[in-house]
């Protein structure tokens, strides 16, 4: 009698060897391989997004660094520039102080237009001294006969571009000069009082042509060391000369042109 516990039907062989995990392509995928897989699909994955969207912000931002350092680099330069501008502005302003200061001292047309004035003041000025002591003689009932200061002529002449090398070449055409010819009389502390009163005065000026001639004594009436009213011979002299007032043709606050520098010849090829 056969055991009905160990009968297989020969129908059901082939189901038991067939494999527990899918097959593909002849391959069956055990977990193991699916494993391997799904690392191999997520290392190609991420290499994905590396080349695809990480390698190209990369990229954006080494750019993005190179042209921040190239900025930063040209707001150094920039301000290192602005630096050597505001120093040469300084420079400049300092330079021009000083063109202002030598200007200053020629002469100009506000100076030269009262340059008769002046002359007058001084003769005027030595001629002040002398009210006491016509005032002491009329007081005496004489009448008091003094030597005063006066000025016989002021007459402007000539007025020219200085192109004659007279003060040296390199003036040429920097300077212009307006002459002026004066003749005044007076004796000697007069006319010694009026000259250094003229050097004293603010323009610079060029005197020419300088002549003293004496001229015919005149008896004064003075108070001698009695207090009696005495007269004295004085002589009485002629002053004359030329005065050049010496102005800058160019503008003091304008700075002067500059040439430009010479382009250097090219090296002759050997």
């Amino acid at each position: 009698m056969a055991a009905l516990g160990d009968f297989v039907p020969p129908e059901d062989a082939d189901f038991i060897d067939e494999p527990v995990n899918p097959v593909v392509f002849g391959v069956e995928f055990t977990p193991t391989i699916i494993g391997i897989l799904i690392a191999l699909a997520g290392i190609g994955g991420a290499a994905y997004l590396f080349v695809n969207k990480v390698q190209p912000v990369s990229v954006q931002n080494d750019t993005l660094r190179t042209e921040i350092a190239q900025k930063e680099g040209d707001l150094v330069a920039q301000a290192d520039r602005l630096e050597d501008i505001a120093k040469i502005e300084a420079e400049l302003e300092v330079a021009m102080q000083r063109r202002r200061n030598v200007y200053s001292l020629f002469a100009n047309e506000r100076t030269m237009d009262t340059l008769l004035l002046d002359i007058n003041q001084r003769i005027e000025s030595s001629n002040a001294a002398l009210a006491g002591v016509k005032n002491q003689v009329r007081e005496r009932g004489i009448p008091p006969v003094v030597l005063e200061a006066q000025l016989k002529s002021f007459s402007p002449g000539e007025k020219i571009v200085i192109s004659d090398s007279s003060l040296g070449a390199e003036i040429n055409g920097k300077l212009r000069r307006e002459v002026y010819k004066i003749n005044f009389s007076g004796d000697y502390a007069q006319t010694q009082s009026i000259l250094r009163n003229l050097e004293r005065l603010e323009p610079l000026l060029m005197v020419r042509n300088f002549s003293v001639n004496s001229g015919q004594a005149i008896e004064e009436t003075i108070i001698g060391s009695d207090g009696q009213v005495i007269k004295e011979p004085k002589a009485k002299l002629e002053t004359s000369f030329e005065i050049d007032a010496l102005m800058p043709t160019a503008d003091a606050d304008v700075p002067p042109e500059v040439a430009p520098p010479a382009a250097e010849a090219p090296a002759e090829g050997g």
